[in-house]
């Protein structure tokens, strides 16, 4: 995908989440006071962050089948009036206004912290107009902390001059199985980029939401930044991160030159004497037995 296309696939989320939270505060008719709203409900509202499981089931009622398709929205509000979008998905009504569909997002929901903040909610509506929506009722969703480890970058070599110009292997894991990884990677001097911003780039996990990608960055310099951002394109699972950039470690030393015989590492004699010696002890000892058998020869 790129990053274009990521992008307007963003804001299409973005808009949807605008929906999904208006919700939170209350359902709106098409015309107040003349149609009901629709409603919905869901079979499960509590999820560990991170883990949709097999989702969930929507049902409702109310809709106008006139209007055409209902979109199931899935919203995250960071703050009274901030928020994004972080699914959506759409379903036709049957001829009665009612809706029957299984929901499966992909991209996270976190657990709020301390603020209470995010709040993750389900909505639906139909477009009336292009400034009118039907909407249903917003249902809350439970978001709670999960004990899966976090997405992870590691860098496989010294981040120095010399690697980034020839290629940095980056690994990251923790994001979801086969899902689009987005990332781009720069240097700052000063705090400013040495090369002009690109576009991001993009690398893909394995089944196990792993993987890898070279980052090459010439013209770095001892003493600048290195900094990259690697997103999950569909679980918008991300990790950012600046390393320093460092001096190459210098090269070990050759190794010093040693006899063309291995010698004995406690008494550096070479194998040939002891060769010599053993020899010397097997001739003395013959001697001495050659003399012995005269000895006794003589003594008869």
């Amino acid at each position: 995908m790129a990053t274009s296309t990521y992008r307007l696939r963003v804001g299409a989320l973005a808009a949807a989440a605008a929906i999904a939270l208006t919700g939170l505060a209350a359902a709106s008719p098409a015309a107040a006071g003349e149609t009901p709203a629709p409603v919905i409900q869901l079979d499960r509202t509590e999820f560990p962050a991170g883990d949709w499981g097999t989702g969930f089931h929507v049902t409702g009622t109310g809709f106008d089948a006139a209007l055409g398709a209902v979109t199931i929205s899935v919203g995250a509000a960071y703050g009274p009036s901030s928020g994004e979008g972080l699914y959506e998905t759409t379903v036709a009504p049957t001829a009665d206004g009612s809706i029957d569909v299984q929901v499966l997002p992909v991209r996270d929901a976190a657990a709020p912290d301390e603020s209470g903040y995010p709040r993750t909610a389900v909505s639906a509506h139909q477009v009336v107009s292009p400034t009118q929506n039907l909407r249903s009722n917003s249902v809350p969703l439970t978001i709670t902390p999960s004990s899966a480890a976090p997405p992870a970058v590691t860098i496989a070599q010294v981040v120095s001059p010399e690697q980034l110009a020839a290629g940095l292997t980056v690994n990251f894991s923790g994001f979801g199985a086969g899902e689009p990884i987005y990332y781009s990677v720069g240097v700052l001097r000063a705090g400013a980029p040495i090369t002009e911003p690109g576009g991001s780039q993009e690398a893909a996990a394995d089944a196990s939401g792993a993987g890898s990608f070279v980052a090459t960055v010439p013209g770095a310099q001892v003493g600048d930044v290195l900094e990259y951002f690697v997103t999950g394109g569909n679980t918008g699972r991300n990790v950012n991160a600046q390393v320093p950039v460092v001096a190459a470690p210098p090269a070990p030393a050759a190794p010093a030159a040693t006899p063309d015989g291995p010698a004995l590492a406690e008494t550096g004699v070479e194998p040939t004497v002891i060769g010599i010696a053993a020899l010397a002890l097997v001739a003395l000892g013959a001697l001495t037995v050659v003399v012995r058998r005269r000895a006794v020869v003589a003594g008869r």
